[in-house]
Order: C-alpha cells, then structure tokens, then sequence
C-alpha cells in the first residue's frame, strides 16, 4: 500500500486579530492564501490514493477538499493528525523552538509537544489507519513539523551544513528544512514495514 504524506505550507498571512486569540487558535484557523488554493488543485494529480485522512487545520482541510472532490471521496478528520503545538511562547519564537527540538527531540516549551510528542500522537494516528486500510492507498493532509516528527522513527536522522536535521531513507534526503510551498512524501508499505521513501512534490 501507499502513504501519501502532504502538507500545503501557503496560508495567508496578513492577517489582523482585534481579538485575543491564542497562538494555537490562530494556527488552526489560519486558511490558505490565494496561491495555497492554486497549489491545492495542481497537487490533486499527483496523488493516487482511495482513502482520504486530515487534521482539523483550515489549511489542512481547505487543501483536501480538492483531492476529494477530485476523487469523489468523503475526507475523514482526525485531531492526532494536527501540527505540533507550539505552548506558551512568551518573549521566545517560533524558529528558536524548532532550532532546540531538532537538537532534543524531547525539547518543548509549557502547553506544547516536543518532537518525540508528535510522534507517539502521528504514530498511534497512523497505525491505526494503516491496519483499517491495509489495501487501500491513504493520503493524509497534515503539516510539515507533523511530517517530521512522525517520521523520525522510520528515517534516518543527521544534519546538515546549516546545522538543521534532516531525515534520509537509503540516502535520499526526504525531509530538510527548506521552506517548500508544498512538500509530498510517498511512503510504500508492505506487510508492516517500510520498503520505499520519495518526495513527490
């Protein structure tokens, strides 16, 4: 079976709260730019998958939306498919907090998740709906730090001229930290285990 792994990284961004929303709040709500919705029809052919998974990020769902309405599929949402949570910033950002956690994967500010974190939730998630579809190809439309962490207990971790983690499968690099509009990542099972890793997009 195939995992098809996407996250659409083109939300808007000017955008002006007159309310106090929280950070996490303002991540889950945030849509997708104008160029985001353009890059989530292009990428609905690049996807071969039955069976259609999302967290409950606007961008997340606003990017699905396309594939299943493409594939005239339902979109089934699971909360343990969302992005890292990020917790109480304070004077601190955003780019500080992904520096430290690439360092120790158990690093996370009060309220968020470390990166082990987001893989036990990703993992669990995943699982799960491997073995319900296990003859079926799945696409699950999450977020790029997600991605990351579920990944971390298949890929091969090491870093790179910039000091920043990157994970490889048989040498390929599969995840960096290059800001990428869109990152696609197919991961090819068979009877449980993990035979084959490739950037789509």
């Amino acid at each position: 079976m195939m995992l098809y792994l996407v996250s659409n990284n083109m939300v808007l961004e000017d955008i002006i709260y007159e309310t106090e929303e929280t950070v996490e709040e303002k991540r889950i709500n945030r849509p997708l730019s104008i160029d985001g919705e353009k890059e989530a029809i292009k990428l609905v052919k690049r996807i071969d998958a039955n069976v259609i998974y999302s967290s409950n990020y606007a961008s997340a769902l606003a990017t699905a939306k396309y594939y299943a309405s493409y594939r005239n599929l339902s979109i089934n949402i699971n909360s343990f498919l969302n992005d890292s949570k990020i917790g109480k910033l304070g004077n601190r950002n955003i780019k500080m907090l992904r520096f430290m956690q690439e360092r120790d994967f158990d690093f996370k500010f009060n309220g968020g998740e470390s990166l082990n974190d987001t893989n036990k939730r990703m993992d669990i998630a995943i699982d799960r709906i491997l073995k319900k579809y296990s003859n079926k190809n799945v696409v699950i439309f999450t977020h790029k730090r997600a991605i990351m962490g579920y990944l971390l207990k298949y890929l091969d971790k090491g870093y790179n001229l910039d000091d920043r983690l990157i994970l490889t499968f048989n040498d390929k690099v599969i995840v960096d930290d290059i800001e990428k509009d869109v990152d696609i990542i197919k991961m090819e099972w068979q009877k449980g285990k993990i035979i084959n890793v490739d950037i789509i997009l």
